[in-house]
């Protein structure tokens, strides 16, 4: 028996191909039997050799890991990550509510009552301007309209309050018998003071006389040289014989005179709220109305506004009502809208 193995040649290779082969070192001598027992009764004791077992099976990978390496089949959705992954999950892990078909019957007729409703009040919050309105019928459907969309009031000027008011009294009764969208008929503002630079004599007796002709409140046009270098104390006593005269009608000082400037509008602003009047009339600018509304505690009044998206800004911006000239365009739009957002 073989204690050591012997080296084996390696084959030789072509001259050509090969270099020459570095001189091999002498085989060594045989290590005697006795020398070989004795290293051996020196070795430390081998432990044997551990029994391979089976690896765990590693995790799985997330599916996004999978299907980065997979090649992505095209118009594939991207995999969510991060935020809109976490939530994904929370919204999938949410109950989804499922209605039947009486209860979506039962929940779109409620929202669409609801939608009437909130146009029903941005209606109402309207008053149709009619002081340009020349001819009888053309007066005649500017009232009806105004009647059947339900808004607040309509403005005219004395000379048109009687015929005017008969046309209210028969809209309000056909909206007590039902044939009307509103219950209760529009107010009558009447247009005083002329272009506001007349006297305080005459100013005073058109406000009697429009009382007299059965008007509600009254939209008062002061006079714009007031708010040049006057003060509050002397306005007062120019408006003092107007708001005595008006009884207890409202009174609306209109501040829309475009030669106005901002801190001119707010003093005349403040000048009305000291002075006792209802409220005022600014034009129809949002951000005019919402520092009327800041200065003013009483009722502030807009005009100008042309359409749906005019009336909502004003509104917005502090006008507890708006005067316009087109009503019905503001209404057509208002409903489309409301068309709209309840998909058809």
């Amino acid at each position: 028996m073989k204690l050591w193995p012997f080296l084996k040649r390696a084959p030789k290779a072509p001259v050509s191909s090969v270099p020459a082969a570095a001189p091999v070192s002498p085989v060594p001598s045989p290590v005697p039997a006795e020398a070989l027992s004795e290293a051996f009764s020196f070795a430390p004791p081998v432990s044997p050799a551990p029994v391979p077992q089976e690896a765990a099976p590693a995790p799985a990978e997330p599916a996004c890991v999978a299907a980065e390496e997979a090649p992505a089949p095209e118009h594939a959705p991207p995999c969510p990550s991060g935020p809109e992954a976490s939530s994904r999950s929370a919204e999938e892990a949410q109950p989804v509510c499922v209605l039947s078909a009486g209860e979506a019957v039962r929940y779109r007729e409620f929202l669409r009552r609801k939608r009437e409703a909130e146009t029903a009040l941005m209606l109402h919050r309207l008053v149709a301007d009619l002081t340009s309105v020349s001819d009888r019928a053309s007066l005649r459907s500017g009232v009806e309209g105004a009647v059947r969309l339900g808004a607040f009031g309509v403005l005219v000027t004395p000379d048109k309050l009687p015929p005017v008011r008969k046309l209210l009294k028969e809209g309000g009764k056909g909206a007590q018998r039902g044939d009307q969208n509103s219950t209760d008929a529009p107010r009558l503002f009447a247009l005083v003071g002329g272009t506001g630079e007349t006297l305080p004599a005459v100013k005073k007796y058109e406000v009697k006389k429009a009382v007299r002709l059965g008007a509600d409140a009254l939209v008062f046009v002061p006079s714009v040289m007031l708010f040049r270098g006057g003060t509050v104390q002397a306005v007062r006593r120019e408006w003092r014989p107007v708001l005595r005269a008006a009884g207890k009608r409202g009174v609306f000082v209109a501040l829309t005179d475009p030669s106005l400037k901002r801190e001119e509008t707010l003093f005349g602003v403040r000048a009305a709220e000291k002075a006792g009047a209802s409220g005022v009339v600014v034009r129809g600018e949002a951000d005019l109305v919402s520092a009327a509304f800041r200065e003013a505690a009483s009722l502030v009044c807009a005009q100008g506004a042309e359409n749906a998206e005019g009336l909502a800004l004003l509104c917005k911006a502090g006008a507890g009502h708006v005067f316009t000239a087109q009503p019905g365009r503001i209404a057509k739009e208002l409903a489309r809208q409301a068309g709209e957002s309840l998909g058809g």
